[in-house]
């Protein structure tokens, strides 16, 4: 009888709602997010430009800049010491969040060493000088191991100095200057024995991925033709009952109510002060959604390009499992609608 009255009582607790207390506590937790990134806005497009110099995609980049962020936010609560260089210190936590994700897949080897046959100057001729074309930098560095690739872009695509970059990745110069060296070499080599104008000379960075099955692009239509005919209802009934909608880095939503009452009527709603068109466009291997915007009171003004969206399918089942919203990422939002050649706008970082 004491067994099963225990047992009601941590399932009560399991399923209490949240008290008003936390409820608050939440509130402040998103208005000191907000402050947070306002804070580290300067520096932003720097370390996007870092995680991009080291993920395959676009995607790839934003999901390693979200995760730095977010354990910037963890490791600024706890820090009693000034942040003296604040992109020096966000570059090494992307870094490590990096390597750690790939020492989690097991894919690679991730050890320094101090030695290097005829290690160069510092002021060695960079041999990423005179590369035109941002993909080919893109596809030769991810010829490299991740040490190596990290010390290259830090070095010879951000200028800073052996020492900093044995700050930022927790190691010695000496062991950062060996692996610039075997990263230049490996680089120069490439260089010397392909033809980068060709696409097809370096694959390893290319944003091919997965072929997509044709129920996606479908899902994806239907979705758009819903928020072209600004039916909401059809919205959210494109969603599994426990579908999530996630505008990145600011606000995530979970089943159908949740879904409908959040980002849908934000959007499509009778109060917002925007006009939305969606249209499909293919993009790095994919089939993505773009919104363009126009306001509300001038319906014939030209349209831009205002946020990016992307769909993860449910797996037996022609419903969306996922939804992303790129609104608040302005490094996305200009390498995709630029990338095709579309005006576009940024929003900042944050709603609140």
């Amino acid at each position: 009888m004491a067994l099963e009255a225990g047992t009601a009582a941590v399932r009560n607790v399991r399923t209490a709602a949240e008290t008003p207390a936390l409820a608050d506590n939440r509130n402040d937790l998103r208005r000191a997010r907000r402050d947070f990134l306002l804070a580290l806005e300067p520096v932003r497009g720097s370390v996007y430009a870092y995680c991009r110099s080291l993920t395959p995609t676009v995607w790839d980049a934003e999901d390693l800049l979200q995760e730095t962020l977010t354990k910037a936010l963890a490791e600024a609560s706890q820090r009693h010491e000034p942040i003296l260089n604040t992109e020096a210190w966000l570059v090494r936590i992307a870094t490590n969040t990096w390597i750690d994700s790939l020492r989690r897949s097991s894919r690679v080897a991730l050890e320094w060493t101090d030695s290097a046959p005829e290690l160069p100057d510092e002021t060695a001729p960079d041999p990423l000088a005179n590369l035109d074309v941002e993909s080919a930098l893109r596809q030769l560095l991810h010829l490299l191991p991740p040490r190596e690739r990290a010390c290259v872009v830090l070095k010879d695509v951000f200028s800073y100095s052996l020492a900093e970059i044995a700050g930022m990745l927790e190691t010695t110069p000496g062991a950062v200057k060996s692996a610039l060296h075997r990263g230049r070499t490996t680089l120069q080599a490439t260089r010397s024995g392909s033809d980068l104008g060709a696409s097809s000379s370096v694959n390893p960075g290319t944003e091919t991925g997965a072929v997509q099955p044709a129920e996606h692009a479908l899902l994806l239509r239907r979705l758009a033709e819903a928020f072209n005919a600004y039916d909401i209802d059809a919205m959210v009934d494109l969603f599994l009952a426990g579908g999530r909608s996630e505008v990145i880095g600011n606000v995530s939503e979970t089943g159908h109510e949740q879904i409908r009452t959040g980002s849908m009527t934000h959007t499509f709603g009778a109060d917002a002060a925007e006009l939305y068109r969606a249209t499909v466009h293919h993009f790095g291997g994919e089939d993505i959604i773009l919104l363009w915007e126009r306001p509300k009171e001038t319906p014939e003004a030209p349209g831009v390009v205002a946020d990016v969206l992307r769909v993860r399918a449910a797996h037996g089942a022609p419903l969306i499992a996922e939804l992303k919203w790129y609104f608040f990422c302005p490094e996305v939002l200009a390498e995709v609608a630029g990338g095709l050649g579309l005006p576009f706008k940024t929003n900042g970082v944050s709603y609140f």
